[in-house]
């Protein structure tokens, strides 16, 4: 007897009996909370925070001795003198003209006992009656040593100066003549401080000195100047 074959199986058959097998699935990375990424940036963020406040404070707090130890103080300004070798009020088309020259002394003082003052370019601009400018002049930059007293000389010119007003010229005639013109000067620098070989950086001052007649400052009289700082 011949023996019967077996059917072939058809494409893509499955046997029922044998148990389908899953796909393995991939693990899951179960960390503690502790190394959650984000929790991890924020505990980043705020050791970073802490550093820099806790720098902050030491700054703060390294300024702070030090100014407690320097105890910085500003300079005191006096107008000193003034001496004119030259005052003319010559009439013109135009109208009175001023040609002056003097010579202005301001006394500076640095009251402190460790700091130097660092003075950059300084002008000076003297004026008379009503503000009216009687001429400027300037002074390179100079250093003043601590706990020092220092008269700066500025050479005053004024040529050919126009003055406003038949009226104002004979004022700054007259009053010459007699003493009794009113003159103040007004100072603009920048000042900074310095320690040994170090200097710090400049800030701008005004100074305004006056209004004093002139015969009282020919007897001496040497009135204190007000500052502004940063020339505002």
């Amino acid at each position: 007897m011949s023996q019967v074959k077996p059917l072939k199986k058809p494409p893509g058959f499955k046997d029922p009996t044998i148990p389908i097998q899953m796909p393995p699935q991939p693990r899951k990375n179960n960390l503690p909370p502790s190394f959650s990424p984000q929790l991890k940036k924020r505990r980043t963020c705020c050791c970073c925070c802490l550093i820099i406040l806790i720098l902050l404070l030491f700054l703060v707090a390294a300024c702070g001795f030090l100014y407690l130890w320097f105890d910085p103080k500003l300079p005191v300004f006096h107008l000193r003198s003034l001496d004119f070798t030259k005052f003319n009020v010559t009439e013109s088309q135009d109208g009175p003209k001023l040609n002056a020259q003097s010579t202005l002394g301001v006394e500076l003082k640095n009251p402190n006992r460790e700091l130097k003052i660092v003075y950059g370019e300084t002008r000076v601009e003297l004026k008379g009656e009503n503000d009216v400018s009687m001429g400027e002049g300037k002074v390179s930059g100079f250093v003043q040593e601590k706990k020092s007293v220092k008269v700066v000389k500025f050479g005053v010119k004024s040529n050919e100066m126009l003055l406003y007003g038949a009226s104002v010229g004979e004022v700054m005639r007259i009053g010459f003549k007699n003493k009794n013109l009113r003159v103040s000067a007004d100072v603009s620098s920048a000042i900074g401080i310095g320690y040994k070989g170090w200097k710090s950086w400049k800030f701008g001052v005004r100074i305004s000195c006056g209004a004093l007649m002139l015969k009282q400052i020919e007897n001496g009289a040497t009135p204190k100047c007000g500052i502004t700082l940063f020339n505002w």
